[in-house]
């Protein structure tokens, strides 16, 4: 078996996709790094719970959350299918989408209702169900 290396990349200068869509290339103060696009979901899925992580141990706070801050957002359906499609507007007109079943858009107004009447805030701030 081969030893993995590691780089260390500290600040990003600029980002860019390949002509082809294939890779996301990442600049900054290292060589430049290529992502292919088959692990992109992963790293979407793998950067927010990394950056609560990360922020938990610097503070030395388990119940420490994180949210990225939405300037916008929008609902509907896509092809006329079952699923409900959220996309929320994030800085720099990046965009993120989740989609679910049209039968929990129910219980989803009854939780977004009960955050927005709930008169005292809790402890963090944040309350999720």
């Amino acid at each position: 078996m081969s030893d993995i290396s590691t780089f260390l990349l500290n600040s990003i200068t600029d980002m860019q996709l390949t002509a082809d869509g294939q890779y996301l290339l990442i600049h900054g103060n290292q060589p430049t790094a290529a992502l292919h696009r088959s692990v992109l979901n992963d790293l979407l899925v793998a950067l927010p719970n990394a950056i609560e992580h990360a922020d938990r141990v610097a503070h030395n706070d388990q119940q420490m959350g994180f949210a990225l801050q939405c300037q916008g957002w929008e609902v509907g359906r896509l092809n006329g299918m079952g699923m409900v499609v959220i996309r929320f507007h994030l800085s720099a007109n990046a965009g993120l989408s989740f989609s679910l079943p049209a039968d929990q858009i129910p219980y989803l107004l009854q939780a977004l209702g009960g955050v927005v009447a709930a008169e005292e805030p809790r402890a963090g701030g944040t309350t999720l169900q």
